[in-house]
């Protein structure tokens, strides 16, 4: 099996991917990024942006994947793309009613659970990491929706809840 050389630059970052461990828009959710592992420096897998590769070069030599490796179960740790083990667990999320109906047509993290309140607002529950993803991804909806968990995150996002937006996403 041939696998591919990626430099990723500035840093001259150099990726082997190879036996099925491929860039993955479907699974990542973004089209500029590659999950990948470069066993020159460790054998763990880590993403990559696209946009920064500059030359690709097909190789003779391939190496296996991780045993119990599961590119679905890699992406879900993380909201996006960005993976910090300190920030991962549930991450609770309240749409205002005005906002519910719009927000839940939003695929916000593939193991996302939609719970309808009885006010009409809409509760998000899942399983990441990457906060500063989600704040960018949060600002957008302005006061429609409020950072239930973790704390650290809603302390991110608090101050920027704004109600002049004339539309939502």
């Amino acid at each position: 099996m041939h696998q591919n050389e990626f430099t990723d630059l500035p840093g001259m970052i150099t990726l082997c991917i190879g036996n099925g461990l491929r860039p993955s828009r479907a699974k990542l959710r973004q089209s500029r990024r590659m999950a990948a592992r470069d066993p020159a420096k460790a054998n763990e897998v880590r993403n990559f942006r696209i946009d920064l590769i500059r030359t690709a070069e097909v190789l003779d030599e391939s190496f296996p994947l991780q045993e119990g490796f599961s590119i679905v179960d890699y992406a879900a740790r993380s909201f996006g793309v960005w993976q910090d083990p300190e920030q991962y667990g549930e991450v609770i999320w309240r749409f205002a009613p005005e906002a519910a109906e719009r927000a839940a047509g939003f695929r916000f993290h593939p193991r996302q659970v939609l719970e309808p309140q009885d006010d009409g607002s809409l509760v998000v529950r899942f399983e990441a990491s990457g906060w500063l993803e989600m704040t960018w991804h949060l600002y957008q909806w302005g006061n429609k929706v409020e950072v239930i968990a973790p704390e650290p995150l809603r302390a991110m996002v608090d101050g920027y809840r704004r109600s002049d937006f004339g539309a939502m996403p």
